[in-house]
């Protein structure tokens, strides 16, 4: 008879979480490459929905420690902040 080891919630959550990584990157291209403008508002609130459950997924994981990550320091923070800024700018996207 087969013996079937448990799957801790650490598992499940780390499958779900990467199960939504993917999902969030296959949508995106379905936005970039639609031309159907229906079929891409549809993706876009889907993206939104899988990248908000990607963060609920990400926060249990991070809460029960099984995912850390070190904190940027702040100088990089900001650094960041301005590049992205700057490059909407650019795009004319502010």
């Amino acid at each position: 008879m087969a013996q079937y080891q448990a799957i801790s919630d650490k598992e499940i959550a780390m499958a779900l979480l990467n199960n939504h990584k993917l999902a969030a990157g296959a949508l995106t291209n379905l936005v970039l490459e639609s031309t159907n403008q229906a079929l891409r508002q549809d993706a876009i609130q889907v993206w939104q929905k899988t990248v908000q459950h990607q963060k609920t997924l990400w926060d249990y994981l991070n809460a029960k420690g099984y995912y850390q990550v070190e904190a940027a320091p702040r100088q990089e923070l900001v650094k960041a902040q301005q590049q992205l800024q700057q490059q909407a700018g650019q795009q004319g996207m502010q």
